[in-house]
Formats: C-alpha cells, structure tokens, sequence
C-alpha cells in the first residue's frame, strides 16, 4: 500500500510523543513492507517553527521524508485569539485566524497533499491540533485518515475540529476513551475507524550506575519523563512532590526532557534535559516510580514504558486516557489532588503493593508488538484507500 503520512514535526531531537508515535509508526509499517512518505516540516520548536533540519527529501530508516519550509507563525496572536475562543467559543472566523497564526503552514507541504490522489492510496493526518493536519485534510479527504491525537481542550470543541473530524474518511484512535471523546463531541458515524494504539519494541536493559554516573541523582525517586511543560502538568507535580517531602516523604523528583518555556523549581528538583534513548532506559531502570501528571493525554508512552520494565506509575486521575490504562493495565496508582499523591507514594512504599504493580506492568504491555499494531493499521488503511488516479 502506498501510505503518506502528514506530522507536523519528525526527528530524533524532536520532543513530543504525538510525534515519537507517528515516527514509530511510519517505520513499523515501512519495515512490514509498505511504501509510506512522511510530510512534514524543517522545524523541530512547535512554538517558532523555526528551521532546524536541512529541508528536502531524506531516508529513515526506509520512511521517506519530505521536509518543508515553513511560513512565520504569529504565536502572540495565535495565543490571544485561542484564550478569547475559550471564553467565548463559536466564532469561525477567529478559529481560522488562530489556525494561520499558530502554524505551521507549510505552502509546500499542502502543494504535496494536493497531488496525494496520483502518488498515495491513503493519507494519515496526525493530531488535529495543527496546520499542517487542518489545511492538509480538504485535500486528501476521499482517502485522508485523521490521527487526532485528542483530550479534552478547548480547541477540541471548535466549529474548525469539527469539520476536520467530519472530512476524514476514517479515523485512528489511541484508546478507547479518546474514541468516545471525540464520538462524542463530533460524530464518527458509520466510518472506518479504529483504536490503532501503539507497538512497543522489546524493553533494552538500563544502566543505572551509568545515569547515576552522569546525573546528580536521588538515592530513591519519582522520574518524570517528557516535555518540561507546565501545559504537562509539571508545575502542579512539584507543587504535589514538595507537599509531599513537606510531610516527610523520603523520594526524591527528577524531571528529564527538553524545557519548554520557563519552568522554576526548586533547588531539590533534579532536572537531567534532554536524554537520549540509553539514559532514558537508564532513568527508568533507576527510578522507585514514574510520575504522569497531565490531564491532556490521548496515549501515554511513558506509561507503557514503564510497565514494559516493571516500574508503576503514579497518574492523575484527572485524566480519563491515564485514569482508563491504569485501571486496565492494573500496573499503578491514581490521585486526585496533592494530598492524594503523597497518599499514593506511601503506598508504592509498601513491598507488596509496589511488586504487585510491577508485575503487573510486563504482563499487561506484552501483547502490545509492533507487528500487532501494524495489523490494526493495516486493517484501518484497507477500508479508507483509494485508487491512484
């Protein structure tokens, strides 16, 4: 099958999960034998977009990759306008306006989409939150599948999404609790659609005395692992986690990944940046925990990872998508607010409980391939693609 896929940023520095996943994806399914072109942009900040990789076409790992320039966004009116839609929704023209404000246009990009009926079968959008994917589907909507990467937001609610949602062809979900969210909010119907999820590749064994070799790491911790991003919920974890050493808790916070923005926290906070593929396996392996705080998920990857190497999470429950996988993998434990965090953390400090969820985790993330993953895509794709013409 000829498969395009269509992300608004894609790259080994590139800091975010809808955009791992998408990467992931487009190489199991290159490596499963099918023809699959990335479209994307030169940019690697979601803020800017400013050029980072050499624009042009290039191979990863069997994916070819067209990178395009990008328009200059306006982030200061894309702000202003999506904080006034949030108070006063329903306003078509200004949703447009936010749309070209935020970015990323890509005019060579949409060229691309707009000759995909000669080139490509089926035409993946990833996240609905973008140009790239809000400008790209009316090109590509007898065959454009929307990935829309949704939680509950405001920007989900625009008259803009819902057209997006109601243009695809089909659509490719993460979980079943974003499926009923955006069912929902905007009608799937009687459409190709489909919980795609995610494949995991077998789980390398981390090094802890490396990472405690190269970081100032606690002796025993709760890691976060993502963007740095008080949009992440990470403010309010360490507002949680000093509640919580306030009372006495003996685990230590690290944060590791890419800052986005300013983000002050205190001096017992360890912050690692940006971390490669061996120090985040290593992270994992050192950690007592792992912390998901963010209300705003329609996967978490962190989450998997950790059960795939036995560490339980502690998630919000404030969260359907978390709240969903940990009630479903059994493998960790919700909270609510900052009390109920440090009662969670005291519980993880109860051998019992904290090898249960440990066991736990590999169980439930064993059947979660890559190879089964590309089945339920292919499965997807099969029903929505259209003949070169």
């Amino acid at each position: 099958m000829r498969i395009a896929f269509v992300v608004q940023r894609y790259g080994d520095e590139v800091a975010g999960g809808a955009e791992a996943l998408c990467r992931d994806t487009a190489r199991a399914l290159a490596a499963a034998g099918e023809e699959v072109v990335v479209h994307t942009t030169d940019a690697r900040d979601y803020l800017t977009w400013a050029p980072h990789y050499p624009a042009g076409v290039s191979d990863d790992h069997g994916v070819e990759v067209h990178r395009h320039r990008v328009d200059p966004p306006d982030p200061r009116t894309a702000a202003r306008v999506v904080k006034a839609l949030a108070l006063s929704p329903g306003d078509p023209e200004a949703e447009a306006r936010w749309a070209i404000a935020q970015g990323p246009v890509a005019p060579g990009l949409l060229e691309a989409l707009a000759g995909a009926h000669r080139r490509h079968e089926a035409v993946a959008l990833w996240t609905y939150l973008y140009a790239t994917t809000q400008l790209g589907m009316p090109l590509v909507r007898d065959r454009g599948v929307l990935v829309p990467l949704a939680h509950d937001e405001p920007m989900l609610r625009f008259t803009l999404t819902r057209g997006l949602v109601r243009a695809a062809a089909g659509l490719a979900f993460m979980t079943p609790e974003e499926a009923l969210l955006v069912d929902d909010l905007h009608g799937v119907g009687d459409r190709p659609a489909a919980v795609v999820g995610a494949g995991l590749p077998p789980a390398v064994p981390g090094d802890p005395a490396a990472v405690r070799a190269r970081f100032p790491l606690p002796e025993r911790f709760v890691l976060y692992l993502g963007r740095v991003d008080a949009a992440k919920g990470v403010d309010a974890l360490v507002r949680a986690h000093a509640a919580y050493r306030a009372a006495g808790g003996a685990l230590g916070l690290v944060l590791a990944g890419r800052p986005a923005g300013e983000l002050p926290t205190p001096e017992w906070v360890v912050r690692t940046g940006f971390v490669d593929d061996a120090d985040r396996a290593g992270l994992l392996a050192a950690a007592d925990a792992v912390a998901l705080p963010s209300r705003h998920e329609s996967l978490s990857l962190v989450a998997l990872e950790a059960w795939q190497r036995g560490r339980p999470t502690v998630a919000t429950a404030r969260s359907e998508v978390l709240a969903g996988q940990t009630r479903r993998s059994g493998a960790g434990v919700l909270y609510d607010d900052a009390g109920g965090y440090a009662d969670a953390l005291r519980r993880l400090e109860d051998p019992a409980v904290r090898d249960r969820l440990a066991a736990a985790g590999p169980v439930f993330t064993a059947p979660l391939t890559w190879e089964a993953c590309v089945a339920r895509w292919r499965g997807l794709l099969e029903r929505v693609a259209q003949p070169l013409r």
